[in-house]
């Protein structure tokens, strides 16, 4: 096997597990709205409107898209502009491979919410508690079920906490009416600075096999 071959394959199988596991739950499709519970649609089974999703190791309960439509347009500011999410009663997000570089998400509250998304190292809410996010009021808008302006401004989150986490509880976020849009895990800077060094050497390698080809 030659040289840069050798140097790619130790490359790529040094780099920890959470690069290939890595999500983004973008909420973008067209959600049934009396029948809108996300379920298991991104852990490549179904929603409760029997569609299916993509296998991205995520499901969810009490948790439910929503779509703009030409009668509902109140979520025009959100980064993915087809669907958004919102928690009711107890809602929980569970990731299977794990999350412990942290969660990033876009969110829109007319009030503040106090422990609005908490990390658990087991699924569903259970085991022990890493952390807990609270989120401040951000949108305007006079009420989540009129198209008055309200879920118009989305803004970034990064929820940092200790130790690796299966679940997310947004309760509190659904008692509250809160949206979500784009949850993703937080690549860790100090690997992502790794593959970049170890790309760049690999381009080094593939130069001089050239030269001296």
């Amino acid at each position: 096997m030659k040289l840069k071959q050798l140097f790619a394959l130790a490359l790529f199988s040094t780099l920890p597990a959470f690069v290939s596991a890595s999500f983004l739950v973008d909420f973008e499709k067209t959600w049934d709205y009396a029948n809108g519970e996300v379920n298991d649609y991104y852990n490549g089974s179904t929603a409760a409107d029997g569609t299916t999703g993509p296998n991205l190791g995520v499901s969810f309960t009490g948790v439910s898209g929503l779509s703009n439509d030409s009668f509902f347009t109140y979520y025009s500011g959100a980064p993915s502009m087809q669907g958004t999410a919102y928690a009711y009663g107890p809602a929980y997000m569970n990731v299977f491979a794990g999350v412990d570089t942290g969660l990033s998400f876009f969110y829109s509250s007319t009030t503040a919410v106090t422990g609005a998304v908490k990390a658990w190292s087991g699924l569903n809410g259970t085991g022990t508690l890493l952390g807990t996010f609270d989120l401040a009021a951000n949108d305007p808008g006079n009420s989540p079920i009129t198209e008055s302006g309200a879920y118009t401004t989305w803004s970034p989150a990064t929820f940092r906490f200790s130790g690796t986490a299966l679940s997310f509880d947004l309760t509190a976020a659904g008692t509250n009416l809160v949206g979500f849009d784009n949850i993703s895990n937080v690549p860790e800077p100090a690997v992502l600075l790794l593959f970049g060094t170890g790309l760049a050497m690999f381009g080094a390698v593939s130069r001089r096999g050239k030269a001296s080809a």
